[in-house]
């Protein structure tokens, strides 16, 4: 079993990776997919600023990304889960889809709240568009 969990570094997607790993408990064969994924508006980037500094955007995107991945990858390394690190740049609730396709995902366990500087748009809105979009099923973690 693959478990795609898109991760912010809030509360909420730490509670979507510890509720993942409880899925995986006994599975020799589980994996955790982690993915962070940054965006125009996560990272207050304009139209304009995103074609003059695309260089400087994608590398506050890793920046960034690894910096909320962090907390994820020791939670898994603590309970000894099988895990991978992914990033994303684009529309987040379509790049969580592409890659839940790219890894064969079988599950996606995600936070429900948190979501950083996404929380200032629609918060729900990147839940909700994920579960229209995946294929596969979609647990909501609160």
């Amino acid at each position: 079993m693959r478990i795609l969990v898109p991760v912010d570094g809030s509360a909420p997607s730490l509670r979507a990776v510890e509720h993942a790993i409880s899925l995986l408990e006994g599975r020799k064969q589980g994996e955790i997919v982690l993915v962070n994924v940054q965006s125009r508006e996560t990272l207050d980037v304009s139209d304009f600023t995103a074609v003059v500094t695309r260089e400087a955007d994608r590398e506050l995107a890793t920046r960034r990304s690894e910096s909320a991945l962090r907390r994820a990858a020791a939670l898994c390394k603590k309970a000894e889960a099988r895990f991978e690190l992914r990033t994303g740049l684009g529309p987040v609730a379509e790049t969580i889809d592409r890659i839940a396709r790219e890894t064969d995902a079988d599950q996606i366990v995600m936070g429900t709240r948190g979501l950083g500087k996404l929380g200032r748009i629609i918060l729900g809105s990147v839940a909700t568009e994920v579960t229209r979009l995946a294929s596969v099923p979609v647990t909501l973690v609160k």
